[in-house]
Parts: structure tokens; sequence; C-alpha cells
């Protein structure tokens, strides 16, 4: 059984794989998402070239709300995608 068990704690295993994953998302670059041991360091100069995979329409909404300045904005407030018909 995956999740808290019936008496309401966190099992073992719960608990290693969420520090194996905290671990393992520690060890990403928050830019790039690519593994820091992949991309610091003078070995790995060079090794990545950027390509242009063209436009990401979800993110390209997402952006253009953030940036408009006539929209009302609060604290907390998230922005989320709802596919149109």
């Amino acid at each position: 059984m995956r999740g808290r068990d019936l008496d309401g704690k966190v099992s073992d295993v719960d608990r290693m794989m969420a520090l194996a994953l905290t671990l393992y998302e520690d060890s990403l670059c928050r830019g790039c998402g690519l593994p820091h041991s992949r991309t610091r360091g003078d070995e790995n100069v060079g090794r990545y070239e950027l390509h242009d995979d063209g436009i990401c329409h979800g993110c390209e909404a997402l952006e253009a709300a953030q940036q408009d300045k006539n929209r009302s904005t609060f604290p907390g407030q998230k922005l989320y995608l709802v596919e149109t018909e």
C-alpha cells in the first residue's frame, strides 16, 4: 500500500522514496533541468548547444497573461491552462 497506513503513519518505504526524490531534484539545475554533474565543471564547457524547438503555446499563454499590465493580479493567485474547444 502506498501513502499513509491505516493508522495515519507514513511508511518507511514512502519516507525513503520521498528522500530519494528530494535528493534527485536537488541534483538538477533549476534553470535547464539537467544534472549538475553533466553541466558544471570545466570538462562540460561547450558540451551543449541551444536548439529552438518552436513555441510551446501553453507557455505562450501563461507568459502573455503574466506580462499583461491591464490584468488584475492578487497575492497567491495561480494561473493554469484549460484547453479550449
